[in-house]
């Protein structure tokens, strides 16, 4: 019978040692999990960050870009104006003549 309890004895702490194996599994598993989800958070922050930054540098580029073209819209524009009122200035003695010429030749007739 001593035999038969030693290996009930044997058969407990066999189980007991597999049971804390087990549970060790577990918290480690866990453990692992835990700062797997740690990793990944702050990947992601990271790569937030890293989006942030690209996206404000690409709208602070963005913007100077847009006002370089306006400044050139701008010379271009008044470049233009500035020849039409050259040539309008050219052309106002003589178009003022035409009228004059066209108002009065209408009236004496």
């Amino acid at each position: 019978m001593t035999l038969a309890l030693e290996h009930l004895q044997k058969i407990k702490e066999s189980e007991g040692l597999a049971e804390s194996i087990r549970q060790d599994g577990l918290d480690e598993s866990a453990r692992i999990v835990n700062a797997a989800r740690e990793h990944a958070a702050v990947l992601i922050n990271k790569a937030n960050f890293e989006a942030e930054k690209n996206y404000d540098e690409a709208m602070a580029k963005a913007n100077e870009e847009a006002a370089e073209d306006y400044e050139k819209i701008i010379h271009s524009a008044k470049w233009e104006c500035d020849i039409l009122s050259e040539s309008a200035e050219k052309h106002h003695e003589e178009a003022v003549k035409m009228i004059v010429e066209k108002v009065m030749g209408e009236w004496r007739s």
